[in-house]
């Protein structure tokens, strides 16, 4: 593993690990859990995705950074970094915030994790919609599409995506059968095949711990270190995330 990358640690573009906020960590304690399981991992930075859902899970605003307040509050100095984006299910309410100006973007505000259904064919004229976005400045992430019918029989759609300037969010744990037979066929293809720009926990519950340890000793099998550091830190911080400034800098 390079300097670099044992220096920074991973970066964790989707997780579900604010709590009480949607599926994922029910309580600050199992927040907590789940945040130092992680680091313990070698994530350093862990972004909190809250699913952008209308109808099923819709956080307001106030509700997010109360619970991103109270859960650095209860790491202290012994977590991860904690920021806050959100995953984007792209329905015509959700296509219109983001149009308006109201997606929860990547701590860079440059780029913006999206999903689509795991079942049925992608949305029509998906490609144009996320080039218009990526026209406007806009860089979206979209989020596990191991996971997703359209994309597990479809390569030439995926390729489609990324000639589009959409990057590509695998998750880990897809690679160990977290999503079933397929998602991992489907992973270890478009591994193959260079079509993914990061790799993510998108952990709900601490008990999927076993199975994130499980997926990081797997991914070096297929392409070592290099894909290792570029999966789960340099592409994370290319794509989201601007790196911590150092200390001398900071201070002029």
């Amino acid at each position: 593993m390079s300097e670099t990358l044992d220096r920074e640690g991973f970066v964790d573009l989707h997780s579900h690990v604010l709590p009480g906020v949607d599926d994922g960590a029910g309580t600050v304690v199992e927040a907590v859990e789940i945040a130092r399981g992680l680091k313990a991992l070698g994530w350093t930075c862990l972004v909190g995705t809250p699913h952008v859902r209308p109808g099923l899970f819709d956080p307001a605003d106030d509700a997010l950074l109360e619970a991103l307040r109270e859960l650095r509050e209860a790491l202290g100095a012994d977590g991860p970094r904690i920021l806050l984006a959100g995953e984007h299910y792209l329905d015509a309410d959700v296509w219109q915030r983001i149009a308006d100006g109201r997606g929860r973007l990547y701590p860079n505000g440059r780029s913006i994790l999206v999903e689509i259904s795991t079942v049925g064919p992608a949305p029509a004229r998906l490609a144009d919609q996320l080039f218009r976005l990526r026209v406007g400045g806009l860089r979206p992430v979209l989020a596990h599409p191991e996971r997703c019918a359209a994309f597990q029989s479809d390569d030439e759609l995926l390729e489609e995506l990324r000639r589009a300037g959409v990057a590509v969010a695998l998750d880990l744990t897809s690679l160990v059968g977290g999503g079933g037979r397929g998602s991992r066929r489907a992973a270890e293809r478009m591994l193959e095949r260079d079509l993914v720009d990061a790799a993510c926990t998108d952990i709900h519950a601490a008990q999927e711990l076993g199975e994130v340890d499980k997926a990081l000793r797997r991914l070096p099998k297929l392409g070592g270190d290099e894909l290792l550091e570029r999966l789960l830190h340099t592409g994370p911080l290319r794509i989201a995330v601007d790196p911590p400034r150092p200390a001398a800098e900071v201070r002029h």
